[in-house]
């Protein structure tokens, strides 16, 4: 067999290992796509979704990005019958809520995480075809330490739109006087009114 020139084999080398680096690229890519909530969350009877929120500070202005997951039980265990016909006196120890996202400052200081756990349903509602609300209480984590028992009220709204307000005064204000927001990812077929009504008012 000819020996292969000193240009060959530098081409054979070279395309060797483009290929070596361009699978290592996919591999990584395939490992790391932007994926809408944890993996961990991917299984079960849940609803999952995002928090992208704006938070006050203990003045009222705006000064906290929160970004993160949160998952729940509460849609797809709650029947439309049990929801509708109830005007707040469902209640279920079986509920799931959990939370975890991180807030930092609008000058990108002071980065730090929570999470929201231990949801216990007291009651729901639904005052219109558009609102649920599920009140109950949690537990969130805190600097000094985690807070029990907080009242906390979730509202779906218009099946895409989730709030999470947590009683200011069980928390120090740490999330100002707003709730925190996020969004649905309908991944399990929650949506019960039908078609896609993108762009339609």
């Amino acid at each position: 067999m000819k020996k292969l020139s000193t240009k060959s084999a530098i081409t054979i080398a070279t395309l060797a290992t483009s290929l070596i680096i361009v699978t290592a690229l996919m591999i990584n890519y395939q490992n790391n796509q932007v994926m809408a909530y944890p993996r961990g969350y991917e299984k079960g009877n849940t609803t999952f979704g995002t928090i992208a929120s704006i938070q006050n500070d203990e003045n009222g202005n705006p000064s906290w990005i929160v970004s993160g997951h949160w998952k729940a039980n509460l849609l797809n265990n709650q029947s439309q019958s049990s929801i509708s016909g109830s005007q707040g006196n469902t209640s279920s120890s079986g509920s799931v809520f959990n939370t975890s996202f991180e807030m930092v400052k609008l000058d990108g200081t002071a980065n730090h995480t929570h999470t929201v756990t231990n949801f216990v349903l007291a009651n729901t509602s639904m005052p219109n075809n558009m609102t649920r609300i599920f009140n109950g209480t949690s537990t969130a984590s805190l600097k000094e330490g985690p807070a029990t028992d907080i009242p906390t009220s979730i509202r779906i709204m218009g099946d895409k739109v989730i709030s999470i307000w947590l009683d200011p005064s069980k928390v120090n204000n740490h999330f100002g006087n707003t709730p925190i927001y996020g969004m649905i990812i309908d991944e399990h077929g929650y949506r019960q009114r039908g078609n896609d009504t993108h762009g339609k008012q």
